[in-house]
């Protein structure tokens, strides 16, 4: 299988490069500058620099690839930041029309679930930029005509056990390991195709 990583410098994306490049598989990772990625040597590893938001670009390396994967997401909950969702969305659904490309697999926020306990109706509130970027982003997706499956995940730790559970109506805390094993089984199973699955641990 050969995968284009979006986020791969993230700790997310680099988990998803680690577990595919164990599995065999060639991977192409996207970063935003040379320096990224520059510990990780690997045969099967092609690291390209560019604007994840540039669909031209996003178009002139996505040819070829089996699966696309993003794990973008802000790295603080502004408005700014948060618009790397939708503006990402835009771009990767115009280059892979392009490309011919029709598998997607991309990592969301379980605060769009609809039932949300106290804590999740309180986070709603303290990061509306967050729910409406990633509420934006999921629309343009499943508005597709792609194979497309959103992972919607709570909070994300870095333990080493990639163990997940999935779930149609919530997500919660899981290990950023144990969201690329899901991306990563769901690249060669399909079993989520259009559909949007909450992980936990």
């Amino acid at each position: 299988m050969k995968s284009l990583v979006l986020g791969a410098n993230g700790r997310t994306g680099r988990q998803f490069i680690d577990q595919a490049l164990a599995a065999g598989d060639h991977v192409t990772a996207l970063v935003r500058s040379a320096d990224r990625l520059s510990d990780l040597q690997h045969p099967r590893l092609e690291v390209r620099v560019g604007n994840p938001c540039d669909p031209e670009f996003l178009a002139s390396v996505m040819s070829g690839h089996d699966v696309v994967v993003s794990a973008l997401g802000p790295r603080v909950p502004t408005k700014f930041a948060a618009a790397i969702y939708s503006d990402s969305a835009s771009a990767i659904l115009h280059a892979m029309q392009q490309t011919g490309v029709t598998r997607l697999l991309v990592t969301s926020s379980a605060l769009l679930f609809p039932d949300q306990d106290l804590f999740g109706r309180v986070m709603k509130l303290a990061v509306p930029p967050i729910v409406n970027a990633a509420g934006r982003m999921e629309a343009l997706i499943q508005d597709s005509n792609l194979e497309w499956t959103i992972a919607r995940t709570g909070f994300l730790t870095d333990g080493q056990a990639d163990t997940f559970q999935t779930s149609d109506r919530k997500g919660g805390t899981v290990s950023r390991a144990g969201v690329a094993h899901f991306l990563r089984s769901e690249a060669v199973n399909g079993q989520h195709i259009r559909e949007v699955v909450g992980l936990s641990a």
